[in-house]
């Protein structure tokens, strides 16, 4: 046979031919270097796979290095895919509540508890916020009248502003707020606003007593303020006559008057403006004095009848009298 299959020539790779020349004379190639034996095909592989793994960690580890150091410029240039997506809004509505009758101490009279729910959310849908805040009301109005029983029952019923207190007390542990309330995975939260008021009946049993504290309370507000305008009027003129004395302590004997100048100018004021008004009077009861209402006038006396003397008037003098200027005589 004139070849040989592949098997044999992988098998005989490492021989030499014995046929050859070269064999047979012992000789060395023309380069003169004795060739190295080939290498096996199983290391060879080995090497070859063990490069390829040190590349490749090589490889990942730049690339790693390369992408952080890219990654704040990479995340100026991208464009975002889509629009952010907005923040939740959270929608808020005020409920007022009808008022509560809460009984007092004794369950005669009652208390008048009002009311305002503030209900808000972050997550319900605006067409079915109302529907959700009407399904809850009930459950906190029930809630708060439970709250105001149990602290109205020790409370007289004149005392609003007391149950007040217990209540903004008693809004704390399990029942502190905000309220929350869950429904097919929407949340609210609810936070009353409570005022207490009297109720009629006690309110018109109250009402007269407060009358007259409220006139006792005016009367003496309105006697204070007199007494400190009697206060400030004693000490203005109180300070006037110091003023007055003292500035009449430094001046010689003979110039100091009988009245201090503030006194004369107040005296001597009516007088001047009387003076310039034409001397009239300051008052009608000086008018009256300086100005007397005149007499009315005397009554006639009646005619004589015919044949009957005539009676002397009452301005005329008795001929038995006679005239005084003209001699006549007179009594002694």
């Amino acid at each position: 046979m004139t070849g040989t299959s592949g098997a044999d020539d992988g098998s005989h790779a490492g021989e030499t031919d014995d046929t050859s020349p070269a064999a047979g004379a012992g000789e060395t190639p023309e380069s003169g270097q004795v060739p190295e034996p080939p290498e096996p095909a199983q290391d060879r592989r080995e090497r070859w796979l063990t490069r390829a793994r040190e590349l490749r960690t090589t490889t990942r580890r730049r690339a790693k290095e390369w992408w952080k150091a890219a990654q704040p410029v990479l995340n100026q240039l991208r464009w975002p895919d889509q629009e952010p997506e907005p923040p939740a809004v959270a929608l808020v509505v005020r409920r007022v509540s009808p008022t509560l009758p809460v009984p007092a101490q004794g369950q005669v009279y009652n208390f008048v508890v009002g009311a305002t729910f503030t209900w808000s959310s972050d997550n319900a849908r605006p067409e079915l916020f109302g529907w959700y805040v009407d399904y809850f009301q009930p459950h906190a109005t029930q809630r708060l009248r439970r709250i105001a029983r149990r602290c109205a029952a020790e409370i007289p019923p004149d005392r609003p502003r007391e149950l007040a207190i217990a209540l903004e007390a008693a809004l704390t542990g399990d029942d502190a707020l905000p309220w929350g309330y869950e429904r097919g995975g929407v949340t609210f939260t609810c936070e009353p606003e409570v005022s207490v008021h009297l109720d009629e009946p006690v309110r018109k049993l109250l009402q007269p007593y407060w009358d007259q504290r409220i006139a006792l309370d005016w009367q003496r507000d309105l006697d204070r303020r007199r007494a400190e305008y009697a206060e400030d009027r004693r000490k203005r003129d109180s300070a006037e006559r110091v003023d007055d004395g003292a500035a009449q302590a430094g001046m010689p004997e003979a110039l100091r008057e009988e009245h201090p100048p503030r006194q004369r100018e107040a005296e001597a004021a009516p007088r001047q403006a009387g003076k310039q008004r034409g001397a009239q009077p300051d008052s009608i009861m000086e008018e009256l004095l300086l100005n007397p209402l005149p007499q009315p006038p005397a009554a006639r006396p009646p005619r004589p009848s015919p044949g009957e003397p005539a009676s002397p008037q009452a301005g005329d003098a008795s001929p038995a009298q006679g005239d005084p200027e003209n001699g006549g005589p007179s009594e002694a």
